[in-house]
């Protein structure tokens, strides 16, 4: 199957019916009122089935109720303080911050910051943080029980990546989608990331791995959203912040 890097595979080439999605595909769907939006396309499409790993349904649950508390305390403190937005410091805070987490609460912090009037960046934050745990709702409660795929590999997957891909989300992700790949009935093999640093960029390295523990049928298309014709076709939604 191609990677990212090969000569065949470029922006809206691949139709495939069912896409293996990365939980950064999800977030990226939820956050897009503050972020470039990649993924709506492929979410709301009616043509292309979103299949999810057992790992990235967990971990987006975690991801929701994580950032529950993090939204009120972020929403308390520029209520109940006279700091600047720009001021709010994830590191002294109660909540429990991941190293994406506090990525995610600065680029709000910086989509908020240019505003003078403290009122607007009270409404303006308070719309963001709904508009953002609306979608976390939909996709925990809608997207992932319809696409759910719900078996594992065994060890020997795993420690096989533990080569290329150090991160154990990453890496369980990934055997997720590789099992889909050999086992799931029409599968495209296909598998959407956002991750350029430790996936698309790896995607070689990574399929080399896999064929080598359990064969050819377990390698896996690695492509960011762009590389999907559904997206390409709808690109005018990028630019949505509902």
């Amino acid at each position: 199957m191609p990677g990212i890097g090969d000569d065949d595979a470029g922006v809206g080439t691949l139709s495939p019916d069912n896409v293996f999605v990365d939980t950064s595909i999800l977030l990226n769907y939820a956050q897009r009122v503050i972020e470039r939006d990649h993924t709506s396309p492929l979410i709301d499409s009616d043509d292309v089935e979103v299949v999810v790993g057992v790992t990235v349904a967990d971990e987006l649950e975690e991801v929701r109720e994580r950032r529950e508390h993090i939204y009120e305390d972020f929403l308390a403190y520029l209520i109940d303080d006279a700091e600047d937005i720009g001021e709010y410091d994830p590191a002294s805070r109660r909540p429990y911050f991941q190293t994406n987490d506090e990525r995610h609460v600065r680029n709000i912090q910086m989509k908020l910051a240019q505003l003078d009037d403290r009122r607007k960046i009270q409404r303006d934050l308070r719309h963001a943080l709904r508009s953002i745990e609306r979608r976390l709702n939909h996709l925990v409660d809608e997207v992932v029980p319809d696409g759910l795929f719900d078996q594992q590999p065994g060890l020997t997957v795993l420690f096989a990546l533990q080569d290329v891909i150090p991160n154990d989300k990453d890496r369980s992700v990934v055997g997720d989608a590789a099992l889909w790949s050999a086992e799931a009935e029409e599968s495209s093999g296909v598998f959407a990331t956002t991750d350029r640093d430790d996936l698309l960029g790896l995607a070689d390295e990574i399929n080399e791995v896999l064929r080598g523990a359990k064969g050819e049928e377990w390698t896996i298309t690695i492509v960011h959203p762009k590389d999907l014709s559904v997206v390409d076709e709808i690109r005018p939604l990028d630019s949505s912040t509902s």
